[in-house]
């Protein structure tokens, strides 16, 4: 699998992306529950050795992913 922060979006239609000092959040957008929740569990099941993933989650899956670049 690529890189995932080459793969980043600002504009992806299934998360909002803030960016910190430490790294970046992944906000899933309303109506693209199903969607994010995939793209979260890509991240937490692994194909990247250049992040490290912080998911939390609530009701419908995942809310967010803070997403840490090694």
């Amino acid at each position: 699998m690529g890189r995932f922060l080459d793969e980043v979006r600002d504009d992806h239609p299934a998360y909002r992306l803030e960016s910190g000092d430490d790294g970046l959040t992944l906000i899933r957008r309303r109506g693209r529950e199903d969607e994010f929740n995939r793209l979260a569990r890509s991240l937490i099941d692994g194909g990247h050795d250049d992040v490290v993933v912080f998911p939390t989650p609530d009701d419908e899956g995942y809310e967010r992913v803070f997403v840490v670049p090694l």
